[in-house]
């Protein structure tokens, strides 16, 4: 019996193979076939994990340091032996450098992950006791899919310890530095309803916790937000933000076993209940300039204006600082930024910032008031 492996195979397929069309039809097909598995390996090969790390840094000249009103930056400059502050001058020139490392990941069910952790120092040249640094964790997850419609976000922040300025002590009746350590965390939500549009929606929760002498100061706030980005043609994007801030003075019902000075209402000082609301403003507007052909450039204005109402019952002769005061906060930033190279962008803006009070008490408004321009340059480097 021949074997069923040894038997010649039926005519009509012989036939086919030895068919000249059919082996080119066939030869063709296995040639799109090498073709197309190197770019199904490529696209198989993307890696899990992916990450990437950018530094700058920032000049930065700032001509009102610690946000001194008229009054007191006068009073320094005709006696800064006897000023309360170790200033060396109002202004300064600072130096901002930050470092950001980020990671993003391919997550199950089609998702992207993100992490990124931004730290910066600011470093200023002659009044060296005011230097800080900020540290900043963003975790996010959204769609793995081009045009993805939403997208969650969690924010962590905190100043480790910020000066703020010299106080006096009404325990004592000294002047003390003030420092604070401020931490912020808040969540946002944002939702694409239509292609060009952007709605978000968030919630956060802050603390403001001072130095040893200062603890009557410590607050803590509570923050709802919601905000829209919106594209037009000609790539004009249009950014704006409201914020509903509520703050609690969680200290200010300390009571100390010295003898209390009363409040000076001359004298700049948060001693009181300084429980307030506010609301703030935000809005950007930017586009790009397509007549200029050496690098991309990008052109910004940004506004923001915050109102605090300070809610305290108590009678203005136990709080001046605080009765019946309304804080109107605003700041312009225009910016220029140029792409030199895909991994260098130059930046170049301008802050002007300014505070006005109005209070029941008159002499409030001279020790609040103040007025603060700030101009920038910075280098960015993605690294990779």
């Amino acid at each position: 019996m021949i074997s069923p492996f040894l038997e010649s195979p039926p005519p009509s397929r012989v036939k086919v193979l030895r068919n000249p069309a059919g082996t080119s039809v066939l030869a063709t097909l296995l040639l799109l076939a090498l073709i197309a598995l190197p770019a199904q390996a490529k696209k198989r090969a993307l890696p899990a994990v992916e990450w990437g790390l950018s530094v700058s840094t920032a000049a930065v000249y700032n001509d009102n340091v610690l946000r001194l009103s008229d009054r007191d930056r006068n009073q320094f400059l005709d006696s800064s032996s006897i000023f309360p502050d170790p200033l060396k001058s109002a202004d300064d020139i600072e130096n901002e450098t930050s470092i950001r490392p980020s990671l993003r990941w391919r997550a199950p069910f089609s998702l992207m992950a993100s992490a990124q952790y931004t730290f910066k120092a600011v470093t200023r040249v002659r009044n060296c006791f005011t230097n800080y640094q900020t540290h900043t964790l963003t975790l996010g997850v959204r769609p793995r899919v081009q045009g993805y419609r939403w997208a969650v976000q969690f924010r962590a922040f905190t100043i480790p310890s910020f000066y703020l300025r010299a106080y006096r002590d009404r325990d004592f009746n000294e002047y003390h530095a003030a420092r604070f350590a401020n931490r912020d965390y808040s969540g946002t939500l944002k939702f694409r309803p239509i292609n060009r549009l952007w709605l978000e929606a968030g919630a956060g929760y802050s603390t403001y916790y001072y130095n040893r002498k200062f603890t009557e100061y410590d607050s803590e706030v509570k923050e709802y937000s919601a905000g829209a980005t919106y594209e037009l043609p000609k790539h004009i994007i249009f950014e704006a933000n409201y914020a509903r801030n509520l703050s609690e003075n969680v200290g200010k019902n300390q009571v100390s076993a010295n003898a209390v000075n009363p409040i000076d209402p001359t004298v700049d000082t948060e001693y009181g209940d300084s429980d307030f609301n506010e609301d703030d403003f935000s809005g950007r507007v930017s586009t790009w300039l397509p007549w200029v052909m050496f690098a991309r450039t990008d052109i910004s204005l940004e506004v923001r204006h915050r109102r605090r109402v300070y809610t305290t019952d108590r009678a203005l002769s136990l709080d001046p600082f605080h009765r019946g005061r309304l804080d109107r906060r605003t700041a312009i930033t225009p910016g220029l930024t140029i792409v030199v190279t895909r991994n260098l962008d130059v930046n170049a803006s301008f802050t002007y910032e300014e505070r006005r009070t109005s209070s029941d008490h008159p002499t409030v408004s001279l020790a609040k008031n103040f007025i603060k321009r700030e101009y920038v340059v910075t280098l960015m480097y993605a690294i990779r």
